[in-house]
């Protein structure tokens, strides 16, 4: 691991159950020494990254908060897909939720609202399990073999705990049916009593960005037209990944007058 890494891999002990950390605690949490662990801290407050805090314990710094704006603001896949999802939320009521894929941790990004109150644990930021809801399972079936190999002798148990598989031809097979059709369905995997619908989101060369997908109450969803509604979703789909690959294209250089 890079020294970078492991200084950044400070950043991921914080979470809403150990919002704040005394020093000696995150050092000897990730087995630094004294001396290494200590300057990975100062390093973070310097650049905001961490601030000290009464008490001499450490929590998030303002500039995650800074970053998140610029991200909300800039990123070309949230800029292109919100408007889509803003009509595709009002043309079905359901909710539209978009996630992004960075190594192995899946992430809502953006979330449009529809009609229904609905619970939902996983909102923007919070890691989805990367196994389990259609979400995730619409990003997976369109991974590299290579990658989904590696996924899953890392996750053998957690992958056969969601019925994907008891070794890896049965995964294999299972996720690609779900390429095949286009769409992952789960019913109350996640959030129960929400179902939801997910299709993948590319980028312009192909490779599988995230999905987009739609959420909502299962007697509700037992009372719409389930092919016109995942008819949408796949077509909405599309449209999000058109419009990643417009705004991710070389614009032409303006000649010199």
């Amino acid at each position: 691991m890079s020294s970078l890494r492991r200084m950044l891999a400070i950043l991921d002990l914080f979470s809403e159950a150990a919002p704040v950390w005394a020093a000696e605690d995150l050092i000897a949490r990730l087995g630094y020494s004294r001396p290494t662990g200590y300057r990975y801290v100062r390093e973070l407050v310097a650049a905001g990254l961490l601030v000290r805090f009464t008490g001499g314990v450490y929590h998030l710094g303002p500039r995650i908060i800074q970053l998140d704006h610029q991200i909300r603001a800039t990123d070309p896949v949230l800029n292109a897909g919100a408007p889509i999802m803003k009509a595709l939320a009002e043309q079905t009521g359901c909710h539209v939720l978009l996630a992004s894929l960075y190594g192995e941790q899946v992430l809502n990004i953006h979330h449009e609202p529809g009609l229904e109150k609905l619970d939902l644990v996983f909102v923007r930021g919070v890691p989805m399990p990367l196994v389990r809801g259609a979400t995730s399972k619409a990003i997976l079936a369109h991974l590299p073999r290579a990658r989904l190999r590696r996924i899953y002798d890392r996750h053998a148990k957690a992958i056969a705990r969601a019925k994907l598989g008891r070794n890896w031809d049965d995964f294999r097979r299972a996720l690609g049916a779900i390429r095949k059709q286009g769409y992952a369905y789960t019913g109350g995997e996640l959030d129960p009593p929400n179902v939801g619908i997910a299709a993948p989101v590319f980028a312009a060369d192909g490779e599988v960005l995230g999905s987009v997908s739609f959420v909502t109450l299962d007697r509700r969803w037992a009372l719409l037209d389930q092919a016109q509604l995942i008819d949408i979703l796949r077509a909405g789909a599309r449209r999000i990944t058109q419009a990643v690959a417009a705004v991710s294209s070389p614009r032409p250089q303006r000649k010199a007058a």
